[in-house]
Parts: C-alpha cells; sequence; structure tokens
C-alpha cells in the first residue's frame, strides 16, 4: 500500500508525522518499511480565517486538487496532515473521500477504546466550524470532552501559529501540562495537528504522557496498516 500525505499546513507538523511513521515502523531491512508520498502545500489559503470569512470555496477546490494529485501518483489511501480543513472534506467528491483516512474519525475511535475525561484542543476555524461535532458519533463521545474558556483558548491558538513558525514547543508543553487540573480532565484530545510537534517532548516524560494525549496522526502512524488492511487496500 501506498501511503500518501496532504501536508504542508504547517509544513513542520507533517513532516513530523513522515517522521513518526519511520521511527514506529522501521523494524528490519529498510525496504520494508511503509511507502509513503509526501505532498507539502504551505501555500494553501489559512483554513482558520476561510472558514471566519464565510467563504471556503478556495479551500475547497484547493483541497479537491491536492487529493486528486496523491490519487493520481499512487497514493491508495491518503492522511490529512490538517484537521480544521477535514471542514470542506464533505463537499468532495465521494471517490476522493473514500482515500482518506480521517483523523477525526481515529480520534473518536480511540476516545471509545479508552473513555475518560479529556479536553479538545483545536484551532478557532475548527471550534467555529463545529468540526467534530458534526461527526456522526461525536454524540457517543461528547459527555467526555471539554473545551478551554475563552482566555485559554486564545492562548491556544497563538501556540498554534508560534509552533508553525519554529518556536520551541517546550514551553507550549509545559503550558499545555497544566490544563487538565484547571479543568478536571485527565488528557486531552490533540484537535490541531501541529500539536503533533509537541507530541514528541510529551513522550520523554512518561509521567506526563502516559494517557495524557490522543494524538491522530500518532495513531495514524502507529496503525496505517490496519486501517489500510480493513478498506481492502492494502498492497503490501
Amino acid at each position: 500500500m501506498v501511503l500518501g500525505i496532504l501536508g504542508g499546513m504547517g509544513p513542520l507538523a507533517s513532516a513530523e508525522f513522515l517522521d513518526t511513521i519511520y521511527k514506529l515502523n522501521i523494524t528490519g531491512p529498510e525496504q520494508t518499511a511503509p511507502v509513503c508520498l509526501l505532498h507539502s502545500d504551505p501555500t494553501f489559503p489559512d483554513r482558520t480565517k476561510a472558514i471566519l470569512s464565510g467563504d471556503v470555496r478556495e479551500l475547497t477546490r484547493r483541497l479537491e486538487n491536492a487529493l486528486e494529485r496523491l490519487a493520481a501518483a499512487g497514493a491508495d489511501r491518503i492522511v490529512i496532515a490538517c484537521i480544521t480543513v477535514h471542514h470542506v472534506l464533505p463537499e468532495l467528491p465521494d471517490e476522493l473521500r473514500a482515500r482518506v483516512i480521517s483523523l477525526l474519525d481515529l480520534v473518536i475511535e480511540e476516545v471509545l477504546r479508552s473513555p475518560r475525561p479529556l479536553l479538545l484542543l483545536a484551532t478557532d476555524g475548527t471550534l467555529a466550524a463545529g468540526v467534530f461535532e458534526r461527526q456522526e458519533r461525536w454524540g457517543l463521545i461528547a459527555p467526555q470532552v471539554g473545551f478551554l474558556d475563552a482566555a485559554d483558548q486564545r492562548t491556544l491558538h497563538d501556540w498554534i501559529y508560534r509552533l508553525k513558525e519554529r518556536h520551541h514547543p517546550r514551553e507550549c508543553m509545559e503550558w499545555l501540562d497544566s490544563l487538565p487540573a484547571k479543568y478536571g480532565k485527565e488528557g486531552f484530545i490533540f484537535g490541531c495537528t501541529e500539536l503533533h510537534i509537541v507530541h514528541k517532548y510529551f513522550e520523554r516524560d512518561a509521567r506526563r504522557f502516559d494517557r495524557r494525549a490522543i494524538d491522530p496522526l500518532l495513531i495514524a502512524a502507529r496503525e496505517w496498516r490496519r486501517f489500510a488492511a480493513a478498506s481492502g487496500l492494502d498492497k503490501s
């Protein structure tokens, strides 16, 4: 199977995702490692700005074109390394959507597998559009999921953009680590793929990482063969 990655939103997060795939899946000769196609396009319009403006036509067009390019290049399944842009995914043709491994579905499956009170960390655009809440199975996990207050949401959104600009993530990690106790939760849903950059810093500290973060890019990297096999597209 060939795994396509639509990245660039932002480029550091999707590059980190590719790195995670290989760190988790190289268990022998390199010839047995996953075959991946990374299409990293940082020129995508700002997803939050498009959603808040009420005009997502260009965003939808760009997403469709990028997925078509990956499919034409041989990608059997595709991970879109941006959760906010999942907002316009339902507008795309069925044949393209069928190739996409939905990060939203991965989050819901993981929460259902290990129910606990969690904080959803997401961009302003994701929250404004109700990207998670529109998922068919959201109601199954909604009682367990909390949201940041307005002040903390502004801080989070600022951190997401600072991570895009190569600000060191350790300070962000320390701020995130203070939130569960404040909100009476046990951990997070990384509802923005930019937070995958922070993941490796949690991982270095088992006490803080243990059961803390549901990171859909980590799940996709760890279990991509299972998702491919389930869809009958695993050609490896």
